[in-house]
């Protein structure tokens, strides 16, 4: 099994997170159960979500990264047992494969409303990988920052692209904007380097960068040419994942210690701590213009992670695929409520997850 959840990456580096000395009120922690004979539905804060295995373009794994209004679902999946991986576009029940730019592999990361697709793909010799977006059948080459890796990670309904890149040398990695055929290197908070996660139609670019010295990493907002230090829930490491339409920020943040890691929302210049589903790690990835925020968190004693929804001050555990292993992560949601992510199999595959609420039958 191939575990790919990216609030990972940000989690192992410090050795993470004990628990505050002064927090905020825990969320309400809201109990899920799979419904008996409901074909993968679960019952969940008066709603019943059905889960929905979006299959592979014929390998073993796949995972959705981002969802647009739509319902259009783009991410990446094994081409074959054994194989390499491509970005994909699911819709209408269908999984298409988008290609490369030459290469062996690609990864879709974004979409826009407007069905725009960014990511990253290796060229040709695959020695390198370039940012990319695919639009209308057609992938194009968005370049980088100078070095061997790029990556578009979002783009909003302008076309602006935000990602990152190593710059020449892969030295030190950069967030970037991407407009009209230029790239503009959105700098750091004084450290060596930084990375984007998300933007939004305001073109404000959410992330995380190095502070002076390198001696810790903060989530950042740039908005009109000014990266902002988003501070952290009181440790050392905090990154920002997503950014909805009206400024609201949310990510994860090791808390003082360093010993735990929660999933965070930030709002009107206050970082607010979302918890976690009982266990010491929590990461949000995705918030819609509702509010409505969805990520990853493990499960007391941290043996398990789960998928889940923070909506109105309550935290909903997604569950799993029927039969699965026990283990699911959600990227993003829209402004549907339509939730994308990865839920592991009952053979241990890592599979793309759409998980789609419905209101409960009242009777």
């Amino acid at each position: 099994m191939r575990i790919s959840w990216k609030w990972l990456a940000l989690v192992v580096p410090v050795s993470m997170l004990a628990a505050c000395s002064e927090q905020p009120s825990a969320p309400k922690l809201v109990q899920t159960a799979v419904l008996p004979g409901a074909g993968g539905s679960i019952l969940a804060a008066g709603r019943r979500f059905a889960i929905e295995d979006l299959g592979t373009l014929g390998g073993s794994n796949s995972e959705a990264r981002a969802i647009n209004s739509a319902g259009w679902v783009v991410g990446w999946s094994d081409v074959a047992q054994g194989g390499p991986s491509h970005a994909f576009l699911w819709k209408g029940g269908t999984m298409m494969d988008l290609g490369t730019l030459g290469g062996t592999s690609s990864m879709a990361l974004g979409v826009s409303d407007d069905g725009e697709v960014v990511g990253t793909s290796q060229l040709a010799g695959d020695a390198i990988s370039h940012a990319f977006r695919w639009s209308h059948g057609r992938m194009v080459d968005l370049g980088g920052l100078g070095g061997s890796y790029a990556e578009g990670f979002d783009i909003n309904d302008a076309g602006v692209v935000a990602g990152g890149g190593f710059e020449a040398g892969d030295a030190t990695f950069h967030a970037f904007l991407w407009e009209h055929g230029r790239i503009m290197d959105l700098g750091t908070l004084g450290g060596s380097s930084s990375y984007s996660n998300g933007i939004n139609n305001s073109d404000a670019v959410v992330g995380g960068s190095a502070v002076a010295g390198d001696a810790a990493q903060h989530a950042f907002l740039w908005r009109h040419g000014v990266m902002t230090d988003l501070g952290t829930l009181g440790g050392s490491v905090s990154g920002a994942a997503h950014i909805n339409g009206t400024g609201s920020v949310v990510g994860g943040s090791a808390l003082a210690g360093d010993a735990a890691t929660h999933a965070f929302l930030w709002q009107r210049g206050r970082m607010i701590d979302v918890g976690t589903l009982g266990g010491d790690y929590a990461y949000a990835q995705g918030i819609n213009d509702r509010g409505q925020v969805v990520g990853a968190s493990t499960l007391a004693a941290d043996t398990a992670y789960h998928a889940f929804l923070y909506d109105s001050g309550a935290l909903t555990d997604l569950g799993i695929l029927p039969g699965g292993l026990g283990y699911s992560w959600a990227q993003a949601i829209n402004n549907r409520g339509q939730v994308v992510g990865a839920a592991v199999t009952a053979t241990g595959q890592e599979h793309a997850a759409l998980w789609s609420a419905r209101e409960q039958d009242p009777r």
